[in-house]
């Protein structure tokens, strides 16, 4: 608790909920990125809070993983919870496609090294060198180099889980 994943992915947790303020946050704790972490305090908030829990967001994938293993111990379908993460370790993408967790947010080695990549061509070659990687297509290009570049996360369903587990053989 306390890095900068953690202060941003909580920040960013926090803002997309104000905008639905029919959504009530129930508890908000650290699993400290463990799985195991997670499935205790999951066990805890299930028996705290019966029947109250109509979603999880975890700050990665691990502490996705060890909520929806508390769900499981409990007895409840996971399918019924529909819980998120963040990273897109390989557990997340099979209980995605297993319909256990619903999404998770991919972060995206190959695109940020190929951005980067792209970043470092066009400060050699000069403002004529073309992008090649495929997050330029998120992302502003832009006429001028830029001082921060964020390379965007790619969301993780049902709809290209396939694709990223095939890529992972």
């Amino acid at each position: 608790s306390g890095q900068s994943a953690q202060i941003e992915r909580r920040e960013g947790n926090l803002n997309v909920l104000k905008k639905y303020p029919e959504i009530k946050l129930l508890e908000m704790r650290t699993a400290n990125w463990s799985r195991a972490e997670a499935l205790s305090l999951m066990e805890n908030w299930l028996n705290a809070h019966p029947g109250q829990i109509h979603g999880v967001i975890g700050q990665n994938d691990e502490m996705a993983l060890g909520a929806i293993q508390a769900m499981k111990a409990a007895g409840i379908d996971p399918k019924t919870i529909p819980t998120s993460g963040i990273d897109g370790v390989t557990d997340a993408l099979l209980a995605i496609k297993s319909g256990e967790m619903v999404s998770c947010t991919l972060q995206d080695a190959t695109g940020q090294a190929q951005g980067a990549l792209d970043l470092a061509l066009r400060a050699l070659i000069g403002e004529s060198y073309e992008p090649k990687a495929e997050c330029w297509k998120y992302m502003d290009w832009g006429a001028e180099m830029q001082e921060v570049y964020n390379v965007p996360w790619v969301p993780v369903t049902l709809d290209n889980v396939d694709e990223l587990l095939r890529q992972r053989e």
